[in-house]
């Protein structure tokens, strides 16, 4: 990918990124911004699995997402990997989800986040966004992490 990673990533690829952050933003709605389980959402030609990654640690939430998606398949087209994590913008660092997205083909994917803000009203927490999502860089293409 280029240096205008994001103006060249295919539109399905994007599609799945905005997809994987809302499914995020409304668990975290649900949580009150209290928690978020790391997932994958992983495109078929016939349709979408979401695969929740639960564990006792992040990195272990983070290493099962890692097994679920090299175990995706050929036939998967795409796939995105989503988690709880921080974004900083003008110096400042705030909450945020952060979703890398593949094509499987081997190549670099994308990186986005949506920052969000845990807040209190009338004595109840509620998790809101902050701002839209922003492009947060190219990622390795998957396996080339040292993995």
């Amino acid at each position: 990918m280029s240096t205008s990673a994001l103006d060249d990533a295919p539109e399905e690829l994007l599609a799945l990124a905005l997809a994987a952050i809302h499914h995020a933003v409304e668990s975290l709605r649900e949580t009150k911004g209290q928690s978020l389980t790391t997932f994958v959402l992983i495109e078929y030609a016939d349709g979408r699995k979401l695969v929740r990654c639960r564990a006792d640690t992040f990195e272990r939430e983070a290493e099962i997402a890692r097994e679920q998606l090299r175990k995706a398949g050929t036939d998967c087209l795409r796939y995105a990997l989503a988690h709880d994590g921080y974004f900083t913008v003008d110096q400042e660092r705030s909450d945020a989800v952060v979703v890398q997205a593949w094509e499987n083909n081997g190549e670099p994917g994308i990186q986005l986040a949506q920052r969000y803000a845990t807040v209190r009203r009338k004595l109840r927490l509620s998790c809101e966004v902050v701002g839209h999502p922003a492009f947060a860089g190219v990622v390795e293409a998957l396996g080339s992490e040292g993995e």
